[in-house]
């Protein structure tokens, strides 16, 4: 089933940009009526810029989303390169070479996802939209 991601949810900015980064259908709606389009939710970068000039969200939080997509990303990948590691005395230096690779590798890939296309379905006279990945 998918999840249904309302505009007055304080988070939905959050939550719409991890359905987006991990390809997932959703449903959206506009129910705080922010005047969000179809052409506004065709992309993660598009809902970015949407959100910021009518969604009334600032860069810094538009940051913090995308920070914490790269940081969970270095979180999962540190975790198994520890789990992977046979000797614990070298876990600290592959733990801190491993989080700064893949703190900047995330970045690269969260805004590779967030470039992804999704298609976009409206019904007429509602602020709903269905939201899937191409």
């Amino acid at each position: 089933m998918k999840e249904i991601i309302k505009t007055t949810d304080p988070k939905w900015l959050e939550k719409s940009i991890k359905h987006y980064s991990n390809k997932k259908e959703f449903s959206f709606i506009d129910d705080a009526q922010l005047g969000m389009t179809k052409a506004d939710l065709s992309s993660a970068v598009q809902l970015i810029k949407a959100a910021k000039t009518k969604g009334g969200k600032t860069l810094k939080q538009i940051t913090a989303v995308l920070v914490g997509l790269g940081m969970s990303a270095a979180g999962i990948g540190i975790i198994i390169l520890a789990i992977l590691d046979p000797e614990p005395t070298t876990k600290l230096g592959l733990l801190i070479g491993g989080g700064l690779v893949l703190v900047l590798t995330g970045s690269f890939a969260t805004m590779k996802t967030l470039g992804v296309n999704f298609s976009v379905s409206a019904k007429v006279g509602t602020y709903a939209f269905d939201i899937k990945p191409e």
